[in-house]
């Protein structure tokens, strides 16, 4: 008990140090900046793959139908794991 308490104590000291701040802001900063495109990219593809199951299967008609669909779509078996 008494460790994990120091290692807590110690990590609220680390994070208020101000250059670890800045340092932790850069950071996601640039994560935001490199996964924008790809999180968008992927918005749309998912979009596009309801669109697309919706039409083959009726959601309120065939609900399993248009869940097999989407997830052949969204995810081909080559990409699946």
């Amino acid at each position: 008990m008494i460790g994990k308490s120091l290692i807590w104590a110690a990590a609220r000291r680390i994070m208020q140090n101000p250059e670890v701040q800045q340092r932790a802001t850069d950071m996601a900063s640039e994560v935001y900046v490199r996964a924008k495109p790809k999180l968008e990219n992927a918005g749309r593809h998912l979009s596009e793959s309801m669109r697309d199951a919706a039409a083959e299967h009726d959601p309120l008609q065939d609900p399993v139908g248009f869940v097999r669909s989407l997830k052949n779509k969204a995810l081909p078996p080559e990409d699946r794991s």
